[in-house]
């Protein structure tokens, strides 16, 4: 019996005599993230399992598209459940405000791809070689001969797509493409989630990319770059903090460039920043210094600091990150 299979099996004996399921996925949810928890909560409805989402932030505006969005919560109906599972995330406290309500099941199952900055679970399916979670869920559906849906089709594309940029990241394995043909052959729609991801945007998100593009920073020779989004940039430009998605992989583009950042003052004293990297830089160390983590070439971290006092901290960072290599 290989990996999957096995896994496969140890899931579905941990949903047997199971009423009720709590899903969730970490702070600012992405693709991965907001995809796998909805096509979980499909599966779990064909089973009929009464199961609830929770997300300490709400779906971004480019993610309202996905099938069963509207489920995602901010606070649960029940005080306790039978079984946590948590997608897409390395460490609890990533969940936020809701991390009680998971840390209080009575059993806990972790499926994730990153590589883990804590070990929790009873039960944990986690390769971090996969491109994306929702790869390993597409996988784990296969071996319980589950019925993909269309709705779950798509919603598992998404956290594919995304978290490949579009097969274009060095992450995209063959076996990100193959299962996303068997998502496309259980009616995957690859053209609205790449229309409603990517190529639809607000003019307020335009015009902030502008500015930030027009202020960026270069330093090592033009091998960083950075921009920084103060609260007055949001302000002024009408844009939300969502509509800076993308934003860091602009900067990345430029061909000198080794590693960029995007630093994002929603409100004074918060700082979200946003890490990118090429080839064997691991910017997810970096954000790990600072309490974040993600991928090695893409990470992300926040500051609890003013955006002065969080911009040298992660430069400075940068900078030894790229003198490491």
């Amino acid at each position: 019996m290989n990996d999957t299979a096995s896994l496969a099996k140890q899931f579905k004996a941990e949903l047997d005599g199971i009423s009720t399921i709590l899903i969730g996925t970490h702070l600012n949810p992405d693709g991965d993230a907001l995809g796998s928890a909805l096509a979980m909560s499909q599966y779990l409805n064909r089973l009929g399992i009464h199961n609830e989402i929770l997300c300490h932030h709400p779906a971004p505006r480019n993610l309202q598209f996905l099938p069963g969005v509207e489920k995602v919560r901010q606070k649960p109906k029940y005080e306790k459940y039978d079984l946590g599972i948590i997608l897409d995330l390395d460490s609890t406290d990533r969940l936020g405000n809701m991390e009680p309500f998971f840390t209080g099941c009575s059993r806990l199952v972790v499926i994730d791809h990153h590589v883990p900055h804590e070990a929790p679970g009873d039960l944990r399916i986690v390769d971090t070689s996969a491109s994306a979670t929702a790869l390993i869920l597409t996988r784990l559906f296969l071996a319980l001969e589950a019925t993909i849906t269309p709705d779950m089709a798509t919603c598992l594309l998404t956290g594919i797509v995304t978290d490949t940029g579009s097969f274009r990241f060095r992450n995209t394995t063959p076996e990100a493409l193959g299962l996303s043909a068997v998502l496309l052959e259980n009616g995957a729609d690859l053209n609205r989630v790449s229309e409603e991801v990517f190529q639809r945007k607000p003019l307020a998100s335009t015009r902030l990319l502008g500015h930030t593009l027009d202020t960026m920073r270069l330093d090592c020779n033009n091998q960083i770059a950075w921009g920084v989004v103060t609260l007055n940039d949001f302000e002024h430009t009408d844009a939300k903090d969502e509509d800076t998605e993308g934003f860091v992989n602009e900067m990345l583009f430029i061909d000198s460039v080794l590693i960029a950042a995007i630093l994002r003052e929603p409100k004074l004293g918060k700082v979200r920043c946003s890490i990118r990297s090429r080839g064997d830089l691991d910017v997810a160390s970096v954000a790990r210094e600072f309490g974040g983590g993600g991928h090695r070439n893409a990470a992300g971290c926040t500051f609890d600091l003013t955006i002065e006092e969080a911009e040298t901290l992660l430069v400075n960072a940068l900078k030894k990150c790229l003198a490491s290599c």
